[in-house]
C-alpha cells in the first residue's frame, strides 16, 4: 500500500497516485520483458480523508478511504488500474478515464462507482488553482479557449510574433483559463512556455516579469552569487542559435535587465536615452533564439501593475521580431484598458478578449460540477448565484466555507447539503467571504497568512521563518495546503515554495494587519533580503526597496518616535537613491523621478544624521533632473550646491560629476564657450582627484565634442584619437569602438579617408572584442566615404538601410537622416531628401533635440529652392537662422548657404554673393560642406557671367578633391569650366 498525502499534504497528490499506478504497471511489463515471464499486478486507487500516524515505530493508517481503495484493487483485472469517484473527479483534467461497471464491495450497501485509467494527458504534472477536493472542468470559457488556441495556431502557421491580451476582473477566471488554454496547446505544439509577472509594489518594479522570464530559462536561484547567475546566463546563451557575434552583446544587456551590471558599466558605448530600447533588442533576440527550433508563449501576468517601460518593451518586441513564432499572451485586470486605451490599437498582430462573468446557468453548472450534488436547498441556490455575479472563485470559496462550516458534508462518494444549509448568510462580495473564511482559522495559520502576505504571492517557509513569530511555518503550511488558501508553486525553481491560491487571498490577509505589525514585518523582511541575497542585492534591490518604503511610511503614519523612524528612513534613503541612480544611467526618467521625490521626501526627517554625501547624491540626481527637463536655471543651480559643498567632505567625484552636469548643459546650449572648456578642464582635475579615469575620460570627449564646434576637425580627430585609445587602453574597448567610429566618420567628412578607414578598422576590432552590436556609426562612415567617391547610389542605400535599422530597433535616426537627405540632394533626388528632412525635423522637435535643428532647417531651404518653392524655402531660413547657435560654425555655415541659394533665386545678387563670401571666410574644416558650398557659388558666378571669379573657386574645390582622392564633383567643375 502507497500512501500520498502524508507526512505532508499536496494538491495534486491524487493525479500523484493515478501517475504511480501506471507507472507501476509500465514498470511490470518492462520487467516481464527482461525475466520472460507473466507476472501481473492490479492496482486500486481511492481519495478522502483517512486518520494516520506516523514516527520511529511505523506507520498507521485507517479510515474508509483505505477499505474502498482495497475492495477497487481486489476487483480489478490483471494489468488494470481503477479509481474511485473522488480521485476520477480530482484527476480528469489530467487522466483520460473510461467508466466500467459498479463494484459490489463488502460491508456496502450501494455499489462503488469506479473508473478504468487509460492513459495521463499531460508529460508531467500540472498545478491546479480550484479548491481542493472540488474541482469542475472550464465552464462558459469555450469561446475564448478557442481564441487562445487559434491565436496560437495562427502563429505557428504564419511565423510571426503576435500579442494577445486577456482582461478580466479578479477572480473571473483568468488564470484558470490561461491553465486551460497552455495545457491544450502544450499537447497539440509542444512550445516553449516562460512566464513573467508584474508585482504589485507600485512604480520602480520595472523589468521584473523579464527578470523572471531570464533566470526561468537559465536556472538562475536566488541562492546563486552574482558570479554564478552570470555564468549561468552566459552558459544558457551560449546554447541558443544566437549569431557568435551578438552573444556577448545579448549577454551584457540581459545582465543588466537583471540587475547584476549597472548600465553604465556593461553597455558603456550606449548613450543613456538608448538603454531601454538595447535591452529591448536584447529580450528579443533571446526569445528569437528560443523560437528557432520550436515556438515560444510567453504569459505576462498582472499587466496592470507594469511600469511603462514594461508596456513599450513589449510592444517594440511584438513589433519588431518578424519571422519567428512568438505569442505574448498578457492577463490584466480591466483597469489596465481604462489606463492604456491605445494598448494594441492599430496593429495587424495584436487581439484583446474580455473575459465576462458567467451568467446564471453557467454559473448553476459550475456549482453542480464542483460538487457534483444538485440538492442544495434553491433559496441558498439562488443567493448564490446572485451574489456571486458570475464569479467562479466566489463561487468556490463560498463552497468551500460551507465545507469548512459542516453545511456540506461528503456523504457515501457525494456531497450533500446538510439540513438547515438554506439559513446560511451569504457573504455580499468576494472581499467579505475570504476575510470570513480568514477569521475561522486557528490562529497559526492566519499568523502565517499574515506573514506570507508582507512578502507577496510567491514565498516560502525560510522566508516566513525570517519574519519571527513564535510558529512554525513549515507544519502551519502544510495545514494550510488543506484548506485551498495556499498552494504549492509548483513553477518554482526549487522546491518548497508556495503561493497563494489567488491575489485576494494575499490582499485580504494583509488587510487584517495592523499599520505596526506591517511596519514591522516590512522592515524585517527588507532587512532578511539585503542579507540572504549578498552581493546580489542590487538584482533585489526595487523588492528591497519597496519593503523599506513601506516600513518607513507606515511608521510616518503612526508618527512613531525618531528613533523607530530613523532606521527606517535610513534604509528607505539608501535604495531610494540607488535606484535613481540606477534609473538615470537608463534614462528612465519616469522612475527615477518617483525615486527621487521617495528619497527627498525621506532625507526630511534625517536633518540632524550625518547626510551630507547622501544629501549632495540627491542634489545631483535633482541636478541631472531638471537637465532632462531642459530646466537649465534649476539644474545649475542645484550641480552649483554640489560643487561648493563637496569639496568640504572630499567627495571630488560627486563634485566632478556635477561640473560634467553643467558642461553637458553648455555643450548644448553654446558648444563653444570658452567657460564651458574651462569648466570640463575643471570636471577633469576632479575626476582625477577622485580616481576614476572613466570620469576624467568623459570629460576629455566633451573637449573632443568642442572642438568639431569651432569646426576643427582635424584637431577633433588628433585629440579624439588618443581619447579613444586611452579607453582601450584602460579595458573599456566598447567606449572606444564607439569613439572610433564617430572620428572615422569625421575624418571622411574632413577629406581624411586614409584615416576613415584606419578607424573603421580599429572600431570593428574593438567592437568584436567588446561584444558591441550595433555597427550603424560604422556604416555611416563608409556610405560617407562612397557618397564623396561619387557612389551616391550606393552610399543612399546604405544610409536608407543603416536608418532602417536604427528604425527597427527604436533608437533615434536624426544624425543618419541629415546624411541620408545630403546624398539625396547631391543625386537630385529632392522630393525624397525633403521627406527624409521633414520627418528628421518631426523627431528633433518631438525629442527636444538641437544638435542637428538649424543644419536640418537649412538643408530643407536648400531642397526647397531648388525645387522652385521660394516662399517655403524663406520659411525653412528663417527657422535654421533662429536656431543657429552665432559660434556654431556648422550652423552658421549652413544656414548662410541657403540664404544664398534662396537670394540668388529671387535675384538679389548682392546679398546672395555677400552670403557665399561669408562662408569661403569661416575657418570649416567639413570640406564635404564647403565642396557643395563652393560648387553652388560657381554656380552663381558663372551663371552671371563672372566667370574669372569663378575659376579660384573651382581650383580650390579640385585642390580638396585631389588631396582626398575623392571624386564627387568632378564632373560639373569639369561641365562649370567648360561654360567660362
Amino acid at each position: 500500500m502507497v500512501v500520498f498525502g502524508v507526512p505532508r499534504l499536496h494538491d495534486d497528490d491524487a493525479e500523484r497516485g493515478v501517475r504511480c499506478g501506471l507507472a507501476m504497471q509500465e514498470a511490470m511489463a518492462e520487467l516481464n520483458r527482461e525475466l520472460e515471464t507473466e507476472l501481473e499486478v492490479r492496482v486500486g486507487i481511492n481519495s478522502g480523508e483517512a486518520v494516520v500516524r506516523t514516527g520511529d515505530d511505523g506507520q498507521f493508517i485507517v479510515g474508509d478511504v483505505v477499505n474502498v481503495a482495497a475492495r477497487l484493487q481486489q476487483n480489478a483485472e490483471a494489468g488494470e488500474v481503477i479509481v474511485g469517484p473522488l480521485t476520477e473527479q480530482l484527476t480528469r483534467a489530467a487522466i483520460e478515464y473510461q467508466r466500467r461497471a459498479s463494484i459490489l464491495a463488502k460491508g456496502k450497501t450501494a455499489p462503488l462507482r469506479a473508473f478504468r485509467t487509460v492513459r495521463t494527458t499531460t508529460v508531467v504534472p500540472r498545478q491546479f488553482r480550484g479548491v481542493p477536493g472540488l474541482r469542475a472542468p472550464l465552464i462558459g470559457r469555450d469561446r475564448e479557449l478557442q481564441l487562445m488556441i487559434n491565436t496560437f495556431s495562427r502563429v505557428v502557421e504564419d511565423r510571426q510574433a503576435y500579442l494577445f491580451t486577456l482582461l478580466g476582473a479578479a477572480g473571473i477566471g483568468k488564470s484558470r483559463l490561461i491553465e486551460e488554454g497552455l495545457r491544450r496547446i502544450a499537447t497539440d505544439f509542444s512550445p516553449h512556455v516562460r512566464q513573467g509577472r508584474c508585482l504589485p509594489y507600485g512604480k520602480g518594479i520595472t523589468y521584473w516579469p523579464f527578470i523572471e522570464i531570464v533566470r526561468g530559462d537559465a536556472a538562475i536561484s536566488l541562492e546563486d552569487d552574482r558570479e554564478t547567475a552570470i555564468a549561468k546566463l552566459h552558459q544558457r546563451l551560449a546554447s541558443l542559435p544566437i549569431p557568435a557575434e551578438q552573444v556577448r552583446a545579448v549577454e551584457r544587456r540581459l545582465a543588466v535587465v537583471l540587475g547584476v551590471e549597472a548600465a553604465d558599466a556593461a553597455i558603456p558605448e550606449v548613450p543613456a536615452a538608448r538603454v531601454s530600447a538595447e535591452l529591448a533588442w536584447a529580450i528579443r533576440r533571446h526569445v528569437e533564439a528560443l523560437a528557432a527550433d520550436k515556438p515560444v508563449l510567453v504569459v505576462v501576468d498582472d499587466l496592470q501593475w507594469a511600469d511603462p517601460a514594461i508596456l513599450e518593451l513589449i510592444q517594440h518586441v511584438t513589433q519588431r521580431s518578424t519571422s519567428v513564432p512568438v505569442l505574448w499572451m498578457c492577463v490584466a485586470r480591466p483597469e489596465f484598458l481604462e489606463m492604456h486605451p491605445q494598448w494594441g490599437a492599430g496593429r495587424s498582430n495584436t487581439s484583446l478578449t474580455t473575459l465576462n462573468p458567467l451568467n446564471p446557468a453557467e454559473t448553476s453548472t459550475l456549482i453542480s460540477r464542483l460538487l457534483e450534488v444538485e440538492d442544495i436547498p434553491p433559496a441558498l441556490h439562488q443567493r448564490l448565484l446572485e451574489r456571486s455575479e458570475g464569479n467562479p472563485l466566489f463561487c468556490e470559496e463560498f463552497l468551500r466555507m460551507m465545507i469548512d462550516e459542516g453545511q456540506l458534508l461528503h456523504v457515501e462518494e457525494r456531497w450533500q447539503a446538510e439540513t438547515g444549509a438554506e439559513e446560511i448568510r451569504v457573504p455580499e462580495s468576494i472581499q467579505a467571504l475570504l476575510a470570513a473564511r480568514l477569521d475561522s482559522l486557528p490562529d497559526a495559520q492566519k499568523q502565517t497568512l499574515k506573514a506570507a502576505s508582507i512578502i507577496g504571492e510567491r514565498f516560502t517557509a525560510d522566508q516566513i521563518a525570517a519574519l519571527g513569530g513564535d510558529i512554525d511555518p513549515t507544519a502551519t503550511l502544510d495545514d494550510l495546503l488543506g484548506t485551498g488558501l495556499v498552494l504549492e508553486d509548483l513553477a518554482a525553481a526549487n522546491g518548497g515554495s508556495f503561493r497563494f491560491k489567488h491575489l485576494l487571498v494575499r490582499d485580504m490577509a494583509y488587510s487584517a494587519l495592523s499599520k505596526k505589525d506591517r511596519g514591522d514585518l516590512h522592515e524585517r523582511f527588507a532587512r532578511h533580503l539585503e542579507s540572504v541575497t549578498g552581493d546580489r542585492a542590487d538584482e533585489y534591490a526595487e523588492i528591497i526597496a519597496h519593503h523599506a518604503d513601506r516600513a518607513y511610511l507606515l511608521s510616518r503614519e503612526m508618527r512613531l518616535p525618531g528613533e523607530a523612524v530613523r532606521p527606517r528612513a535610513q534604509m528607505a534613503l539608501k535604495w531610494n537613491l540607488f535606484l535613481a541612480e540606477r534609473a538615470r544611467s537608463r534614462d528612465d526618467w519616469s522612475v527615477a523621478t518617483d525615486r527621487i521625490a521617495s528619497a527627498r521626501a525621506t532625507i526630511a526627517d534625517l536633518s540632524d544624521d550625518n547626510l551630507g554625501a547622501d544629501r549632495l547624491r540627491l542634489r545631483l540626481l535633482e541636478a541631472d533632473q531638471c537637465s532632462y527637463l531642459d530646466n537649465y536655471d534649476g539644474a545649475v543651480a542645484a550641480a552649483t550646491e554640489v560643487i561648493e559643498q563637496a569639496g568640504g567632505i572630499e567627495r571630488w567625484d560627486l563634485a566632478a560629476s556635477a561640473q560634467l552636469c553643467i558642461a553637458r548643459m553648455e555643450q548644448l546650449r553654446e558648444p563653444t564657450s570658452a567657460r564651458n572648456a574651462e569648466r570640463i578642464a575643471e570636471a577633469a582635475r576632479l575626476f582625477r582627484l577622485a580616481g576614476d579615469p572613466v570620469g576624467e575620460l568623459e570629460t576629455q570627449w566633451l573637449t573632443v565634442l568642442s572642438h568639431l564646434g569651432y569646426g576643427m576637425v582635424s584637431k577633433t580627430l588628433g585629440v579624439g584619437e588618443s581619447v579613444a585609445e586611452r579607453a582601450a587602453t584602460l579595458n573599456d574597448p566598447a567606449r572606444a569602438a564607439s569613439w572610433y567610429s564617430l572620428l572615422a566618420l569625421f575624418a571622411a567628412k574632413a577629406g581624411k579617408p586614409q584615416n576613415a578607414h584606419r578607424y573603421i578598422g580599429r572600431a570593428t576590432t574593438l567592437m568584436k572584442q567588446a561584444g558591441v552590436r550595433s555597427a550603424t556609426s560604422v556604416v555611416h562612415a563608409q556610405a560617407t566615404l562612397e557618397m564623396l567617391s561619387d557612389g551616391l547610389e550606393p552610399a543612399a542605400r546604405q544610409f536608407q538601410e543603416a536608418v532602417a535599422v536604427e528604425e527597427h530597433e527604436g533608437f533615434a535616426t536624426i544624425f543618419l537622416q541629415r546624411s541620408l537627405a545630403e546624398c539625396l540632394t547631391r543625386a537630385g533626388r529632392l522630393v525624397e531628401a525633403d521627406a527624409v528632412l521633414e520627418d528628421a525635423l518631426k523627431r528633433s522637435e518631438e525629442t527636444g533635440e538641437l544638435w542637428n535643428r538649424s543644419e536640418l532647417f537649412a538643408k530643407r531651404a536648400v531642397v526647397a529652392v531648388r525645387r522652385g518653392e521660394l516662399e517655403e524655402a524663406e520659411r525653412y531660413l528663417s527657422q535654421s537662422l533662429g536656431t543657429a547657435v552665432p559660434d556654431d560654425v556648422s550652423a552658421v555655415t549652413e544656414s548662410s548657404w541657403a540664404l544664398a541659394e534662396l537670394r540668388a533665386a529671387q535675384g538679389r545678387d548682392d546679398e546672395a554673393d555677400a552670403a557665399y563670401r561669408r562662408i569661403t571666410a569661416v575657418s570649416l574644416d567639413y570640406f564635404d560642406v564647403l565642396q557643395e558650398v563652393d560648387l553652388s557659388f560657381a554656380r552663381f558666378l558663372i551663371g552671371r557671367g563672372r566667370g574669372a571669379e569663378a575659376r579660384p573657386v573651382l581650383n580650390r574645390i579640385e585642390d580638396w578633391l585631389d588631396a582626398a582622392g575623392y571624386t564627387s564633383g568632378r564632373i560639373e567643375v569639369a561641365e562649370l569650366r567648360r561654360r567660362i
